[in-house]
Formats: C-alpha cells, structure tokens, sequence
C-alpha cells in the first residue's frame, strides 16, 4: 500500500525552549515526514529562527489568529496528504512515525491522535501532569473515540474542516465539527508524543488551570463524549469533593511508577483539585462563547 505523504504543522508562539527538540525529534524519525511547518504565531522570541536552523518552513503569522489560526495558516499551504498538527512542546517518541503510517493505513479517511508520555521536573509539574493528562496515557489499543487532542492530530488535508481561530478548547469545537461531518476520530495509543511543558510552579499550574477550565466550560455544549462532560461545567461541585482523583488512580493501574507519584502527591492533589474548581466556577458563571476567542486573552 502506498504511504500517505505527510505534512507537519507546528504552530507555536515563544516556543524556543521546545521547537528545536521537537524538531529535531522529527528529523530522527523513519519515515521522515514530508515537510515541516513551523507557523510563527507572533513569538517575541527566537522561535523562527531556531526553525529555520533545524530546516523546517517558517511561516510568520501576527498573532492575531491563536492556536487555531495557526494551524489554519499552515494547513492551507501544505501538500501532503495527510496534514500532522503537533504543538511546539510535543516531541515524537521513537517509532512514531511508523506507529502513524501504521494506523492512518488501518484508519483510512480517520482523524488520528496518539498517546502521551510526561516526566516533570518538580511536585507541582508532576501534579500538573496527572490531573489533566492521565486520559492519554498509551494504554489499551486503537479505538474510535468522541475526542482527539490537538497536541497531536493527523487529518485529511482535504477534510472539509477548518480550525475555530482560538486557543482554548478549539481541538475540542474541530472534533465536533468532524464528526458532524462524519469523519471518525481515532486513538492510537500505540505511539506517543513526550509533553515537555513549562507548568514547573503553583503559579504556571494556575495559569495552566485557568486555560484547563476555560476550555472545558466552552466545549461543554458540543462535546459528543459524555452526557457528564456537558452537565458537570455548568455546576463544577466534583473539584471539591475530590471525584476524580479516584478515577485518575484507576487509570494509572497498569503504570505503577505514575500511581507511586499520586499516591505521594496526594497533599498537593487535593489543592490542585480545589482550585481548579475556583477556576471551573468562574466559567460556570460566565459561559464563554463556542466560537472566537471570547476570554482569557491565552496563548
């Protein structure tokens, strides 16, 4: 069978800490994707010119469109078949473009996201971590799904789709909008992307929070995954009473190193919990719009 050619998009804003990881991360890779993208989104620092150095296609863009727009500026000049969204502090594992062209040939015409590995530096950055990222874990085998991350998304490039401008729970509105164009969603957990991120501090995992619970509360009336996930944003109790850190225990079952982390955090879980609802509660009240970015001012 023929291999899909691949075009990778990164849009990223002040990424020179992570794009050259992540780009070079790509270069190590076999096959080599087809083209690299790197869509500059306003960056106040060296993000462009370390793209350049490592060969990656740079586009500039003002800012002015988020995440999404990003990711729109790149897909409208891309060729390859398949257009691969990766954020700027995803770096690909070993074998992920192989695990890739494995499931874009066993899901034809899909939109395919993978899992995702971390390792923190600090207490905190392992707490940012575990409460919002244990759903992605590579666990269990490929399957359909109502969601798929953006952080890492393979789509058609002639799907009839297009990024909400936006940065926030946009991954969120793109895969609604797939599958009321009845395209499948599939998650592959049989290659993965490393989250190297910057939530290292209380205040970064706050700022992170805020962004979390902004998002969640906007997706909420779209979201196809669970009638909870549209029920719960609109009255956030769960934070505070602590529901999920028993599901996220479960999920962490088959990982023992990740579960020995929880168990060990569990103090600052607790916190972390509970300002997250603060957060949650706020949104609760003020309802951001499904479209356009309408709160927060994120990047």
């Amino acid at each position: 069978m023929t291999r899909s050619s691949l075009s990778v998009v990164i849009p990223a804003y002040n990424a020179e800490r992570t794009v050259g990881t992540v780009l070079e991360a790509l270069q190590a890779q076999e096959p080599h994707p087809d083209e690299v993208i790197v869509v500059d989104d306003g960056s106040a620092d060296g993000t462009a010119g370390v793209a350049e150095r490592l060969g990656a296609q740079v586009i500039r863009a003002e800012g002015g469109g988020y995440a999404g727009g990003a990711r729109n500026r790149g897909w409208d000049v891309a060729t390859g078949d398949v257009v691969v969204f990766l954020d700027a502090d995803s770096v690909p594992g070993p074998g992920w473009s192989a695990g890739l062209a494995r499931a874009l040939a066993e899901f034809p015409a899909a939109i395919v996201g993978c899992a995702r590995t971390f390792w923190a530096g600090s207490p905190w950055g392992w707490v940012g971590y575990l409460q919002s990222e244990t759903p992605y874990l590579p666990l269990g085998e490929p399957r359909r799904v109502a969601f798929v991350c953006s952080y890492c998304m393979a789509v058609p490039r002639d799907a009839p789709l297009r990024w909400d401008e936006s940065y926030g729970g946009e991954d969120g509105i793109f895969c609604a909008d797939a599958l009321d164009a009845g395209i499948d969603l599939v998650f592959d957990p049989r290659f993965h992307t490393a989250h190297h991120h910057e939530k290292e501090s209380f205040a970064t995992l706050r700022r992170h929070q805020d962004r979390l619970a902004y998002s969640i509360a906007r997706i909420a009336p779209v979201q196809r995954e669970a009638t909870r996930k549209r029920i719960l944003p609109r009255v956030p109790l769960h934070y505070f009473a602590l529901v999920r850190l028993p599901a996220i225990y479960r999920r962490l079952g088959a990982l023992p190193e990740y579960r020995a982390r929880l168990i060990g955090l569990l103090p600052r879980m607790v916190i972390a919990e509970w300002t997250l609802g603060v957060f949650a509660l706020r949104y609760a009240l003020r309802r951001p719009p499904i479209r356009g970015q309408g709160g927060g001012g994120f990047r």
